[in-house]
């Protein structure tokens, strides 16, 4: 077994099917209320952080424990379905942000094989082509151009 090879992955046409049909399923759902934000509204708006969902957790208890005090002007229904929408979000954005952790883990180890795979096979058309292999020359002068030489700057000793 080669040392450089990490993982071995293969999907079948079915297993890619499958998982695009998720995916544009996920797409769908996550574009029917899209909003159109700027990145200045991105900027302006940005997202509460831990201590503020603690607070607007509590404040959702104690609306609904004293509703005499809520003000007429918030509309609590709506409160609610909006809180519940973005449990609701945050829960699928960590799962994707897991599928997308396992992917680019995946990727980067695909491509570790694939570039060592890669320099293996540079190395030895550059031993074939030093032979004077028939072939191995021009397939040599086309993978050289990704490892340009480095010239050393001469002295200029005024």
């Amino acid at each position: 077994m080669k040392n450089n090879d990490l993982i071995q992955v293969a999907y079948t046409p079915e297993e890619l099917e499958a998982c695009n049909t998720g995916v544009t399923a996920v797409e769908t759902f996550a574009n029917k209320h899209v909003p159109n934000l700027s990145g200045e509204d991105r900027q302006n708006l940005g997202s509460i952080n831990e201590t503020n969902k603690l607070f607007v957790n509590k404040t959702k208890t104690l609306m609904e424990q004293n509703p005499s005090m809520v003000p007429v002007f918030i509309n609590q229904e709506e409160y609610h379905r909006d809180l519940t929408a973005r449990q609701e979000i945050e829960e699928l954005l960590l799962k994707l942000d897991t599928i997308k952790r396992n992917l680019s883990d995946t990727k980067i180890l695909l491509d570790n094989d694939n570039y060592h795979d890669a320099l293996a096979f540079y190395r030895s058309v550059r031993y074939l082509a030093n032979e004077h292999q028939s072939g191995a020359i021009a397939v040599y002068e086309e993978l050289k151009q990704y490892f340009p030489t480095k010239k050393k700057e001469k002295d200029s000793a005024v």
